[in-house]
């Protein structure tokens, strides 16, 4: 049996365009160097990259995400935001969870979602049962 763990953050409604919710987060996430976690995935496969780090610039064209001493470029020039929770999954797929941020589906098919949330420590004892 799987256990859906959801935030008790309501998320901003979702933002269509660069105007929109979604924008809006990453302009307030860049101004106050907020610590974030991301997920990057490539849309054929082959690379999924996780980490911790604070959007260093901003532009409609292009983002860089500053992790540690080195720096992701990501091109946003024809990308669509959704600002709300996403789903996730255990390592194990027996547990999922929700996890409020913006998502950007890029121009080149590849996926980048940001988060300044993690799980309640609640969430955190279930799933460490469940994988346990």
């Amino acid at each position: 049996m799987s256990a859906l763990i959801v935030s008790k953050r309501l998320p901003e409604p979702a933002g269509a365009s660069p105007q929109g919710a979604a924008w809006q987060q990453l302009l307030r996430w860049q101004e106050n160097a907020q610590p974030l976690a991301f997920v990057y995935t490539r849309s054929l496969g082959g690379l999924i990259h996780t980490g911790q780090g604070k959007l260093d610039q901003l532009t409609l064209d292009a983002a860089t995400i500053e992790a540690g001493a080195s720096k992701l470029y990501i091109v946003l020039a024809g990308a669509s935001y959704e600002a709300g929770p996403q789903l996730f999954f255990t390592p194990n797929m027996l547990s999922r969870f929700h996890v409020n941020g913006v998502a950007l589906r890029l121009a080149n098919h590849d996926w980048l979602f940001l988060s300044d949330e993690s799980l309640p420590a609640i969430g955190m004892e279930n799933l460490q049962k469940r994988i346990e």
